[in-house]
């Protein structure tokens, strides 16, 4: 008899409600009128522009309007459905937003920023009011960068994965934030030729997402169109516009080049495509430095060649398929290979591995209007992830703790198949004063994992002295009996939100997700979610100037995959407790053991008949839960002036339940004298417990403003976190008491500030900035050997007295190595600050209209007063503009300039914490993130060409 979780028990009764819902609320509904939908239509400069030719479409139903003198337009009666909306007005390129959903009774603002004919791929929209709002998805804190604003990004999907990360601003717990991909989760962001929008921080109490709002990235990916047009774009970096590498003393030539094509159009009245296809080609490197094996004296300084390429290809179909149902399918093909992964820093070049990986992701989305109030999503997704991964050395691992990493690659050969299946099914309903959203999101991941990580032995020195001994303090090596493991994991949720507006100035949302998986003890996790915001004293029709919103909720994080900002699928946690049970692999530690062979691995039977081998496993705490964060928070949107929005958010949020991995066979010790008390035990068991905390404060302050040729958005945060777990894979330093370790979190950055930005030059000339700062990384700090045995080298140093034998003198104190018995203060957690760091980055661009004029182009010299575009100041000061800015051409040629780190600031990652090191103190990289580069240089300047058609 098949065995059935309680989770799925409860699940197939939700299920069923949720059924019984879907079908009695269309009869329960009441009869309402239909939607709403206004707007003001404006230039680049934020001008008004009258005369606008509005349309809004839905199958054979068209509604026209026109802009009035205010450049305000506006449809009443709009029954409930999915509509396409077009703008056109002479001197601009034509507008088009498909998927505008119209609510009964709802009252919806879109306004719309035309852009100047020839720039027909730079068209802004803000899918916001012009004010604040009480609209639950129109927090002031949230940002949408869509057309021109995405100029500021860069097109490396590398470096673009940086500037989200930066744009979202730090998340709550280890886990950090969350990309979305039109809906789900995981899966390679695609090129920025591919995305439409970018939705960051919106509604973060919503119960429709599963991780917390703040720190979330949606995006949306392009349509098709009604019109044929496409674009070429070619980007290229060479090593000799760059400035070099400030850690290295030589460095060989390097490149970035890629080519990136779309084409978009109909392909019959009722069906249109989106194709693109990218490949980029980057001859990257690894820079070590660490101590030179050769000479211990000395260090090995080096910029290894590290060649990548990568591919994209991403087609998409849309349908129309009545009045009433629209059909979409979008594939998302792409392939990485790299050659020498693995060295850098104080992993020498004999560390190397090769990475080939490929994903295919099919997406299919079919919306359907049940009736004039209900409307349905259906969403599935087919993700196939075949990750291979070979070491180019098989010789023993030989790692000295802080100084380097020689020998071949522990990880061996690693070879991960997943098939992620995700389906969707949610419904959006009307009532009264209410807009209500259910559904359900099920999930399966089928894996199939082939590793030989650890077969060829590692062996382990505590100081520099000791390798020059020959003296290993251990020797670790596994057994591998059986290199395949399987698992089928399945998760499931179920959530309810009712978004209710109560008054005009008042909007309460309430909302409870359901969530269950397998694989752990927990089945069942109810997240309650509420917020309300709340526009004192407005009455009346113009959007309110002060909105105070409040929320908190419950959101869980599956024991699945890794769900790291990096969006990408990696293999899942009970893969390792398959693996390493005891039967399909074996791994052995050996302490002091009086044997020393960089050249071969030691024999199996050296394994087990060794006086202190001491074999370990792995497994999951049959009390395991999924973790849980707790977030709760108060802000003020303001309106400071027409164009300058402005907004403060408080944030705590508490962790319980985080995850962390613990060896709780080890033996027992006394942190009051530091010493270990216990004896060595028999076997070393490795738990994925769930245990942790953390707690976290923030204070978000951001702005956004469009001042003329001006659009800006800016963000500072103060971050205060404090864990005693750092993640999944982060083992406790003293296994009976994980509390010891809860101090300063490596997630807990104090302060970051944002900027991004776009400013339209005379000329035609845009400038996009994107600034970026945050103080110290905090980093632990450890003496490099296992004092708490443990089977760890984390053992943290106490506070000796300056001067005595063992104690090293650090800007953070005179720490004792040797604090074996003395009864000293163990220094905390995350006591270590890394150095703050700055990147301004920027690109130039210039649109140069060509070709043909598109008849009935007024150009600049046809219309006047009121409504010519150079009465509206696009061409700055009155003058004409050049290079046909403002006549409609056939094609277009936009050159682009920029460089990352224009300022040559040279930012350092986290140094050395490891007392017993020589390069204690001292960084070994340059940073990553946000205020990395996609080149082993420090500033790069990159040329850039877009042909549009």
């Amino acid at each position: 008899m098949m065995h059935v979780f309680p989770g799925c028990r409860i699940l197939e009764k939700s299920l069923l409600l949720l059924l019984v819902i879907a079908l009695a609320l269309p009869s329960m509904l009441v009869a309402q009128s239909g939607g709403s939908l206004r707007g003001q239509v404006s230039d680049p400069s934020g001008a008004v522009v009258p005369g606008a030719a509005v349309t809004l479409m839905q199958g054979s139903t068209v509604l026209n309007g026109q802009s009035g003198n205010d450049g305000v337009y506006l449809f009443k009666a709009v029954p409930l459905g999915s509509y396409t909306l077009s703008v056109q007005a002479n001197g601009f390129a034509t507008f088009s937003k498909p998927g505008i959903v119209i609510a009964a009774g709802q009252a919806r603002q879109l306004n719309v920023a035309l852009a100047i004919a020839v720039q027909q791929q730079d068209v802004t929209v803000n899918d916001q009011s012009a004010g604040p709002s009480v609209n639950p998805d129109e927090n002031a804190s949230a940002l949408v960068v869509k057309g021109s604003d995405l100029d500021a990004l860069s097109d490396d999907p590398d470096e673009l994965q940086n500037e989200l990360q930066a744009l979202a601003g730090p998340s709550a717990g280890p886990s950090g934030g969350q990309i979305y991909i039109d809906g789900f989760t995981g899966g390679q962001i695609p090129p920025k030729s591919s995305i439409r929008e970018i939705r960051v921080n919106q509604n973060p109490f919503s119960a429709e997402f599963d991780k917390i709002g703040y720190g979330r990235i949606e995006i949306l990916t392009k349509p098709g169109s009604d019109k044929f047009s496409g674009h070429i774009t070619s980007l290229g970096n060479d090593s000799a516009w760059n400035t070099a590498n400030p850690l290295v003393q030589q460095q060989p030539s390097y490149y970035v080049y890629f080519i990136q094509a779309d084409v978009n159009g109909p392909l019959t009245k009722s069906a249109s495509y989106f194709f693109s296809l990218f490949r980029l080609d980057r001859q990257n490197q690894s820079i070590i430095d660490a101590v030179n094996p050769q000479d211990t004296t000395t260090t090995f300084n080096e910029a290894l060649p590290n060649p990548s390429s990568l591919l994209f290809a991403n087609p998409r179909v849309d349908f129309q398929l009545g009045k009433s149902n629209t059909l979409s399918v979008r594939d998302s093909y792409s392939r990485s290979v790299a050659t020498a992964n693995g060295p850098g820093q104080l992993n020498l070049p004999e560390q190397a591995f090769n990475l080939n990986n490929q994903e295919n992701a099919i997406q299919v989305s079919d919306t359907v209007v049940v009736n004039p109030r209900v409307l349905n999503e259906t969403h599935f997704q087919w993700r196939r992830v075949r990750n291979d991964q070979a070491a180019s050395y098989f010789t023993p691992t030989v790692t000295v703790q802080g100084a380097f990493t020689t020998g071949g690659s522990n990880s061996g050969v690693a070879q991960d198949h997943q098939d992620i299946f995700e389906l969707q099914n949610y419904f959006t309903a009307t009532a009264d004063s209410h807009t209500i959203r259910f559904g359900t999101r099920l999930r399966s991941y089928r894996d199939a994992d082939y590793s030989t990580a650890g077969s060829n032995g590692n062996y382990l020195f505590t100081s520099v002295d000791q390798y020059l001994a020959q003296t290993p303090a251990q020797y670790q090596a596994t057994l591998i009996r059986n290199p395949l493991a399987r698992a089928l994991l399945f998760d499931g949720a179920l959530f309810y939100q009712d978004d209710w507006r109560t008054r005009p100035n008042l909007t309460l949302s309430y909302g409870l997700r359901f969530e269950t998986q397998n694989r752990i003890h927990d089945h069942a996790d109810f997240g309650p979610r509420f917020s309300l915001a709340w526009a004192p004293g407005h009455v009346g029709k113009t959007p309110p100037k002060t909105v105070v919103r409040a929320g908190y909720g419950w959101f869980y994080d599956r024991f699945s995959v890794p769900n790291s900002f990096s969006s990408s699928t990696g293999t899942p946690y009970i893969m390792q407790a398959i693996h390493q049970n005891g039967i399909n692999q074996q791994s052995f530690v050996i302490n002091n053991p009086g044997f020393y062979d960089p050249n071969a691995a030691a024999p199996p039977s050296a394994l087990a008949d060794a006086a202190t081998s001491i074999p370990s496993f792995y497994n999951v705490d049959p009390h395991f839960h999924a973790a849980l964060s707790m977030q709760g928070g108060a802000g003020v949107d303001q309106q400071v002036s027409k164009k300058v929005m402005f907004n403060v958010t408080y944030l705590f949020t508490r962790g319980v339940h985080q995850y962390l991995t613990n060896n709780i066979t080890a033996p027992e010790f006394d942190p009051a004298t530091y010493t270990v008390v216990g004896p060595l035990p028999a076997a070393y068991n490795y738990q994925f417990q769930s245990g942790g905390v953390y707690k976290q404060h923030q204070v978000i302050v951001s702005a956004n403003a469009q001042v003329r040729h001006l659009s800006l958005h800016g963000s500072y945060t103060f971050n205060e976190a404090r864990s005693d777990t750092q993640g999944v894979n982060y083992v406790p330093s003293v296994a009976q008491d994980p509390g010891l370790d809860y101090g300063r979190a490596g997630f807990g950055i104090r302060n970051r500030l944002f900027l991004l930005g776009t400013y339209s030059a005379p000329h035609g000339i845009i400038f996009a900035p994107l600034f970026a700062a945050q103080s110290g990384t905090p980093y632990n700090l450890v003496v490099g050997s296992d004092l708490t045995a443990n089977n760890q080298f984390n053992a943290r140093p106490t506070y000796g007295v300056c001067g005595d034998p063992g104690v090293v003198s650090t800007p953070y104190g005179c720490l004792d190595t040797d604090p074996v018995g003395k009864g000293e203060k163990i220094v905390p957690y995350g006591a270590g600050i890394g150095p703050a760091n700055f990147v301004l980055n920027l690109r130039v661009s210039k649109v140069i209209g060509i070709g043909p004029r598109i008849e009935g182009s007024k150009g600049a010299g046809g219309m006047q007063g009121n409504g010519s575009v150079n009465g509206r100041g696009l061409s700055g000061g009155g003058a004409q503009p050049k290079l046909d800015a403002t006549v409609a051409r056939r094609y277009s040629l936009t050159l682009v300039g920029g460089a990352l780190n224009v300022l040559n600031i040279v930012n350092l990652g986290t140094p050395n914490g490891t007392l017993s090191s020589p390069l204690f103190g001292r960084t070994q990289s340059l940073a990553d993130g946000p205020f990395g580069s996609p080149t082993p240089g420090n500033r790069a300047i990159f040329l850039q060409a877009i042909f549009s058609f």
